[in-house]
């Protein structure tokens, strides 16, 4: 069994990034970019095509004017035939929907394998989002599969909590006059059913991996990607969460230069009234613009945490397989859209801090000018692990 290493893996994530050309940044903005701008065309076109825009504005405007949720109902009903509104919302809503998911879906399986190509040394190109495409078909049917399969297993386990909590609940208050014992058995309950949707998710992490790598789809994708998680739940969750440190930060940036910004300018309002109004709206104006400029930078942040994140996740889809594609490969290697992993050499290593003074490393160039052998450095993770 090739030995798993978290840390060794992260840093040969961002090893790959350092080395690849065009640079993951901006592949990443490319592929946000034609995610998001694409699947606003698509919306766009049809729901000028099939009314639903129409539909969505009149509904606002009615809103707007008699400020009831009802009324604005009854007023798009009147305005609206049967046909008409149920084209609109059926055809409209659930066509765009449809499209929209198979777009992104198929540029997101596309950046996946964008970033496992990366990770292998391959550099590929921007063109390489675009790689899926000609199985497009099969990329929704699969992705489809994975939606219904994930929603049944989550109304499963949220139909299992509610009977759950049913029963602690008659149980424990209406008979045993328990509150405590309940409370913590209902803070268990809902634990566990967090646990049991991150289940879930892990389950078929790797689907988008094995379409772009291997080329498969459907019930193989799902089965082979249960397959390769047997055992590696535990592995694949510690890893998404030893990124959670870089999304706290800049959760923690944005809520304090937020307060740094506008809790004076609610001071100001507070003390003076309306009678510096002119200068607390400029105020308010200027903390908008600078908080914009912070959610910009923090934005620029995500191009580089974005495919860190996903190569790390494709080496870890690597190694399920038993291929070490964590120490850089000369050349890069062959295959691509549809094709197997090359075979690579499942070797690792070990860190001994204190070498022999003959035996060497086996890492790195030997002695230079007489010098003694140097250690090579350990794996550095993120900084809070």
């Amino acid at each position: 069994m090739l030995e798993y290493n978290r840390t060794r893996l992260k840093e040969a994530a961002r090893r790959a990034m350092r080395g690849q050309r065009p640079h993951p940044m901006f592949v990443t903005f490319v592929f946000a970019a034609l995610a998001g701008i694409g699947g606003q065309i698509i919306s766009q076109i049809l729901g000028l095509v099939t009314g639903s825009t129409g539909l969505s504005n009149l509904y606002a405007q009615a809103l707007l004017e008699y400020g009831d949720m009802d009324t604005a109902v009854q007023y798009v009903l009147m305005s609206y035939s049967p046909q008409r509104l149920i084209f609109a919302l059926l055809v409209g809503g659930g066509l765009s929907s449809l499209l929209v998911t198979l777009w992104q879906g198929l540029m997101r399986v596309g950046y996946g394998g964008f970033c496992l190509d990366m990770a292998r040394g391959r550099q590929p190109q921007t063109g390489a989002l675009f790689r899926a495409f000609p199985q497009a078909g099969p990329v929704l049917i699969t992705q489809l599969l994975v939606s219904v399969f994930r929603f049944l297993w989550t109304l499963l386990l949220q139909v299992g909590a509610v009977v759950v909590f049913f029963v602690i609940l008659l149980l424990f208050i209406t008979i045993l006059d328990l509150p405590a014992l309940a409370f913590l058995l209902m803070l268990c309950g809902c634990i566990a059913l967090m646990l049991g949707i991150i289940w879930v998710t892990l389950r078929y992490a790797l689907v988008d991996f094995l379409i772009a790598d291997r080329g498969m789809s459907g019930m193989d994708a799902i089965r082979e990607s249960k397959r390769l998680m047997q055992g590696n739940y535990g592995r694949l969750f510690t890893l998404k969460l030893s990124f959670l440190g870089w999304y706290l930060m800049e959760l923690a940036v944005f809520l304090i230069l937020g307060a740094a910004v506008f809790v004076p300018v609610v001071i100001s309002a507070i003390q003076n009234g309306v009678d510096s109004l002119p200068t607390l709206v400029l105020s308010a104006v200027g903390a908008i613009g600078l908080l914009s400029l912070v959610s910009i930078a923090i934005g620029i942040f995500n191009l580089w945490l974005t495919p860190y994140v996903t190569g790390a996740e494709a080496l870890f889809y690597d190694w399920t397989q038993g291929i070490d594609s964590t120490r850089p490969t000369p050349g890069g290697g062959d295959g691509g859209w549809g094709q197997p992993a090359p075979p690579r050499q499942n070797t690792t290593y070990t860190w001994n801090p204190t070498p022999g003074p003959t035996s060497g490393t086996g890492i790195g160039p030997g002695p230079q000018d007489g010098g003694a052998p140097k250690p090579p450095k350990s794996p550095k993770d993120d900084p809070w692990d």
